[in-house]
């Protein structure tokens, strides 16, 4: 180990621990700058999680971090595949972790949501940080934990923001029944395919890819990289194993649900 830190060390570790993830992105950067025709730093701030991942913020609400898009140039002028990969875990390595937006709510380890907005609408968010228990998040026997950590979090919309009138969603998350037992059935069974054109930047679609310790799933990257055989740029999007799905209900629905 050398002279590396401890704190570097582990940094070092969880890095490694998205390896496969990180050459899927590049893998898809790739392909997508050259049947698009555009640089491949372009595609790699615009087309991957990596500007989110590390820790620059949200491309949906800000210009590419400058230090990022020089991390993106550095990367793409390295014609070899493998040094782009190592580069780009080293980077990582250095880099905090990715915390919850500014807008957001946290309550437990994986769910934030939103203020209302305009119409009353609260919208909110799963994410599944790094982790060594012996089942996911999302497992039968953590259920209770889940709703109980939903019941917090709808009890606060509820008593903060009484103008509250639905709740909405939008995650590859929802076309699995681990996610949606969680929730009201009209909330559930709302869903539909997210149409038309979107951002591909966020866990929302690409947390497709990650078993809950943070490893890619081999099945659902080999799927997409045979995918990209056909890929549309006009809609990158259907090339992803699963689609994203939008959800909504009434507040009224969740109340009932967690006895608020």
């Amino acid at each position: 180990m050398g002279t590396e830190s401890v704190s570097e060390a582990k940094g070092r570790a969880v890095a490694e621990i998205a390896r496969t993830f990180f050459g899927v992105q590049l893998h898809w950067a790739g392909v997508f700058a050259a049947k698009a025709g555009i640089p491949l730093a372009e595609a790699i701030t615009w087309q991957t999680n990596f500007h989110r991942l590390f820790a620059y913020g949200n491309l949906s609400k800000q210009q590419p971090d400058p230090a990022f898009s020089e991390l993106a140039q550095r990367i793409a002028t390295m014609s070899d595949s493998a040094a782009r990969l190592d580069a780009l875990i080293l980077a990582y390595a250095d880099r905090p972790p990715d915390p919850w937006p500014a807008d957001r709510f946290p309550f437990g380890p994986h769910f934030a949501c939103e203020a209302p907005n305009a119409e009353g609408a609260v919208r909110i968010h799963f994410r599944n940080r790094f982790n060594t228990d012996d089942v996911g998040p999302l497992h039968a026997s953590n259920l209770a934990q889940r709703r109980a950590e939903l019941t917090d979090m709808f009890g606060h919309a509820a008593s903060t923001w009484p103008n509250t009138r639905s709740v909405v969603g939008q995650s590859w998350l929802y076309n699995t029944e681990g996610y949606r037992r969680l929730f009201p059935a009209a909330y559930a069974n709302s869903r539909q395919p997210l149409l038309g054109p979107r951002p591909i930047h966020g866990l929302s679609t690409w947390g497709q890819f990650l078993d809950f310790r943070g490893h890619a799933k081999p099945h659902v990257a080999e799927t997409f990289k045979r995918n990209l055989e056909t890929l549309d740029v006009a809609q990158p999007w259907l090339s992803f194993p699963y689609q994203v799905l939008t959800v909504s209900a009434p507040f009224d629905a969740f109340r009932e649900e967690y006895g608020l």
